[in-house]
Formats: C-alpha cells, sequence, structure tokens
C-alpha cells in the first residue's frame, strides 16, 4: 500500500489512522508487516544488494519496534524470507536456458518418462487435498480443509490454478519399448558392420554402450508394468501445486507429492509448466514463496527453488506498536514470566 517511504507525513497520518482504528476497537497493540524486501542473496546466501534500511529506520521513527529478523518457515502470518525469480522482458527459452543444468536434465528426463501436467477442475480438488495432506504428514506442515481450496478456487476464478502432474504408465512402457527396438536394430547394424571392419575396437565400444542401453530399456519397461500392476491403474497423479497468478507476480502456495514416485521428478516439470503460463501472461516476477533463509545445505526447499536460478529475498518483518501502552507492558511482563 505504502508507495513512499520517504512521505513521512503520508506515512505518519496512515499509521496514526491504524492505531486510532486499533484503539477504538479495544486493541492491545498493532502489527504491521510491509511486503517490502530488506536484502537480496545469491543462492550461496551472499548479499547482492545493500540493506534497505530506510523502511526499518522509518518505521522505527514513527514509534514501532521491529521485531527480530526471523528464520525457517511459516505456516502462519507472512512469509519472512522468499525465493523468486524476476522473468519481466524475458521469453521462454531464454527462461528454461536459464535454469540450473540438474533442472534441465530431470526435465528432459520427464519426456522419456512421459510427465504430463494438466490443470485440475474444481471436482477434482479432492484429489489435490489427498496429495498436499500426504506430503503435509510426511513433511510435518499444516495442510487446509476442501473448503479452503474450493473457496480459493471460486473466488480467484482464472487467476488460479490447480495444476497436477501424471504419469500414464501404458504411454510410458511404450516409449521404453520403441526405444529397447532401435537398440535392437543399431546392435544388429554394427554387428554386421564388424564382420567386416578393420578395426573393431570402436564398433566394440559403440557395442558395449548399446548392450547398457538395452538392458536400461528392458527394465524400465518392466518396471513400468509392475508399477501398473501394482496401482492397479494407467494413470496416476505423482504431484501437484497451487497458484495465484496477480499481475505484478505468480505465487507458488502449496504442493505436495508422492515420495514413491519420485523417480519422476514431477515438480520440476509443473514449476517449468507455469513459468511459461506466467511468461505469456507478462507476469513480472515468478514468487517461489518460503524459504529458510538458512544457505548450509540443510533447508531442502531452497536446493529445489535454486534449480530455477532466482534470489532469495530476506522481507523487511514485522513493527509492533502499543495501543494501549499500560495493558501492553503487562502483557509483555506476563509473556516473560510465562517464558521462564
Amino acid at each position: 500500500m505504502v508507495k513512499d517511504w520517504a512521505d513521512k507525513d503520508a506515512l505518519q497520518c496512515f499509521f496514526d489512522g491504524l492505531v486510532q482504528y486499533a484503539k477504538h476497537n479495544k486493541g492491545l497493540y498493532l502489527s504491521v508487516s510491509p511486503n517490502a524486501i530488506y536484502q537480496e542473496f545469491d543462492n550461496d546466501g551472499q548479499p547482492i544488494c545493500t540493506p534497505k534500511k530506510q523502511i526499518l529506520d522509518t518505521m522505527c521513527s514513527l514509534g514501532f519496534t521491529h521485531e527480530p529478523f526471523k528464520y525457517g518457515m511459516q505456516d502462519t502470518g507472512v512469509t519472512v524470507w522468499q525465493y523468486v525469480k524476476k522473468i519481466d522482458g524475458k521469453t521462454y527459452p531464454e527462461i528454461a536456458k536459464s535454469y540450473h543444468k540438474m533442472a534441465k536434465q530431470y526435465l528432459k528426463k520427464n519426456k522419456l518418462y512421459q510427465v504430463n501436467v494438466r490443470e485440475l477442475s474444481r471436482e477434482e480438488l479432492p484429489m489435490f487435498k489427498q496429495i498436499i495432506d500426504d506430503t503435509a504428514e510426511r513433511r510435518h506442515f499444516l495442510s487446509k480443509d476442501l473448503i479452503y481450496f474450493e473457496t480459493a478456487y471460486d473466488k480467484f476464478q482464472d487467476r488460479i490454478k490447480f495444476v497436477v502432474a501424471e504419469v500414464c504408465f501404458s504411454k510410458y512402457i511404450q516409449v521404453a519399448t520403441d526405444k529397447l527396438e532401435k537398440a535392437n536394430r543399431d546392435i544388429d547394424r554394427l554387428q554386421q558392420k564388424r564382420e567386416t571392419a578393420a578395426n573393431k575396437t570402436r564398433i566394440d565400444k559403440q557395442l558395449s554402450e548399446l548392450f547398457k542401453q538395452r538392458e536400461n530399456h528392458k527394465v524400465r519397461i518392466e518396471h513400468g508394468k509392475q508399477m501398473r500392476i501394482h496401482v492397479g491403474k494407467d494413470v496416476i497423479p505423482v504431484a501437484a501445486a497451487m497458484f495465484i497468478i496477480m499481475p505484478q507476480e505468480t505465487d507458488y502456495l502449496f504442493s505436495g507429492s508422492y515420495e514413491e514416485y519420485s523417480e519422476f521428478y514431477a515438480p520440476y516439470q509443473i514449476q517449468d509448466y507455469m513459468l511459461q503460463i506466467s511468461q505469456k501472461l507478462g507476469v513480472k516476477t515468478y514468487n517461489f514463496l518460503g524459504i529458510d533463509g538458512k544457505f548450509d545445505g540443510t533447508d531442502g526447499v531452497l536446493k529445489f527453488k535454486t534449480h530455477f536460478e532466482g534470489v532469495a529475498q530476506q522481507l523487511i518483518g514485522t513493527f509492533d506498536i502499543p495501543v494501549n501502552k499500560f495493558k501492553y507492558n503487562m502483557y509483555i511482563k506476563l509473556k516473560k514470566l510465562i517464558a521462564r
């Protein structure tokens, strides 16, 4: 809401009005968490710009107290650290080219695995919730009730996307079968060529590689058949995610995947799909949202997001100001006593 943090008079008027509103409604204190970036960092946690202390200093000059900077993912409240990719003015090929080599490799494998991404209808939201619940239980975060997702679907309409990645086993098996047949043809051709070749060493190396490929294709075919028998159907959802698209940015809000199908790298396919959508709509920023803010290798979520090559952002945080100073001071003292 704040357009100019240097306009002290406008800010004073605005926040004085908020304090008076809170006082009128018998509030104890007012907490404000501006949607403003304090500092940006690269994937290794090194600062790439100076801290924006003006906002911090301005809020403190208005009588607010800044809460200590926080780290870690937040299930409630505001995001304190986020990871974003700036895509303004870039074509999709330019965006895809910027991905980390591991993301490119996983997306290439997804073509082999026949991972398909599509958008869910409202009637399919229970499937989405089931994937989120499974992941929430495994990774210990809070899920949402089905009505939350249904309400979001109804309210945001074309601005919201519930996206699922699916694997079709018959296609998976067919691709592996086609590759097996090609490998067999190449082996037959080289074996015939070897009979009259003067130097057989080079051909033997090629044949050795083809024999390995052939075995891999056989294993993949059998693996696909066994998975299809195990789940009892040909198409299964393996990952899903929820996004909200606004004119200025796309927000990646909820996601989940089934751990037993991690070999398909489906979350990468979903992110790539949504980056394409965002670019087509002219969105300037793709916001992966929450990360821990720790760059010591303990944040697996950060590692996944850095594969799309963006920047980490530390937000300015939260500021508090008493509304009823006497009761607020008593509240703080009681909190300290309880903490002991």
